[in-house]
């Protein structure tokens, strides 16, 4: 068969009689033949490869994610090529320099910082769609954000924890220049005032290793707060071991509040309680605004609040209220007297 004939059976379309056809796909099968999408990509000036990058592999979510958006690339018959940038903003513009050299036809990304990678990948490829995930990617135009609910996200747990008596609590966050997610934030302040709790805004690296570092220093404190907030369940492991190190309760002397709800979170002792949100669901979101190559539209993955043991009242409230059990009528005699204890 001539190489004309060939390209038109294996591609599909018309311009060969159905017996060649069949000749040509029967020959392919028995030698194995694959088309070379690299190849493709070159000869037609377009792939259906697609880059996802993402700000670090080792935290399960992005997993889950990856795992919603190989699905809808999976019946696309598109392929993604997949990234970790180490929460580095060098490793992370080469990379989205390398998907570009590779023709890609799109690109999702969690990014570290602001949108620098994002603002660099639309001036590589231009036209080409463009996910930002959990990232706000302010100024930005042309690009679709999914993200959890993130004003949901900070008012339901803050909202719990000001009910079960927490005055002080702190909010873990990446440094300022790195923050990807500032309407989260933004939504942690404007709840905290509205509550009348004192909110601490604590910045640093989010690996497990610095959380633990830094949730040391907060909780060694002259006035420690009563509970932390995470930005993710996989941080919270970097709480947790701190918490322990100094001796203290998590869920009594401090309450701990994750993200994400991971499956092994439920497994943590005691277990954590987090915000729970379907991961798969946003990385189908994110691939089908990939492959669609229509006008930019941004998904809100809602988000419940999933209450736990490392949640609870602030130790000296759950002494007085042991106290008052015991000595119902001395307690109602004298109520200052229990509020003072």
């Amino acid at each position: 068969m001539s190489v004309a004939s060939a390209s038109v059976a294996l591609n599909g379309r018309s311009g060969v009689a159905a017996d060649t056809r069949a000749r040509i796909l029967e020959a392919a099968e028995r030698l194995g033949y694959r088309a070379n999408p690299q190849a493709q990509a070159l000869r037609r000036g377009r792939t259906s490869t697609y880059a996802f990058v993402v700000r670090n592999f080792t935290n399960p979510f992005f997993l889950d994610v990856i795992s919603g958006a190989e699905e809808v690339a999976a019946r696309a018959g598109a392929s993604l090529l997949i990234a970790d940038s180490h929460y580095s903003l060098t490793r992370e513009a080469e990379q989205v320099r390398a998907m570009a050299g590779r023709h890609c036809a799109g690109l999702a990304i969690a990014p570290v910082g602001t949108g620098g990678s994002i603002r660099l990948w639309q001036s590589l490829r231009p036209g080409m769609p463009t996910v930002a995930l959990n990232a706000a990617a302010p100024g930005l135009e042309g690009v679709s954000r999914v993200a959890p609910d993130n004003a949901a996200a900070v008012r339901l747990p803050l909202e719990r924890l000001a009910e079960l008596g927490h005055t002080h609590v702190a909010f873990l966050t990446a440094p300022r220049g790195l923050m990807a997610d500032p309407d989260r934030l933004r939504s942690f302040r404007r709840e905290a005032r509205r509550l009348g709790l004192r909110g601490d805004v604590v910045p640093g690296p989010l690996t497990i290793a610095d959380v633990h570092a830094t949730t040391l220093r907060v909780l060694s404190a002259s006035d420690p707060p009563t509970a932390i907030v995470a930005n993710s369940d996989y941080t919270a492991h970097g709480v947790y071991t701190a918490v322990r190190e100094l001796g203290l309760d998590i869920g009594g002397t401090v309450s701990v509040v994750g993200h994400d709800d991971l499956p092994t979170s439920a497994l943590l002792d005691p277990p954590l309680a987090t915000l729970r949100l379907d991961r798969r669901a946003m990385g189908r979101a994110l691939m089908e605004r990939l492959i669609s190559h229509g006008a930019a539209q941004d998904h809100r993955e809602p988000v419940e609040l999933v209450e736990r043991p490392s949640l609870g009242p602030p130790r000296h409230l759950r002494v007085a209220s042991r106290s008052r059990a015991r000595h119902p009528r001395s307690a109602a005699r004298s109520p200052a007297a229990a509020t003072t204890r």
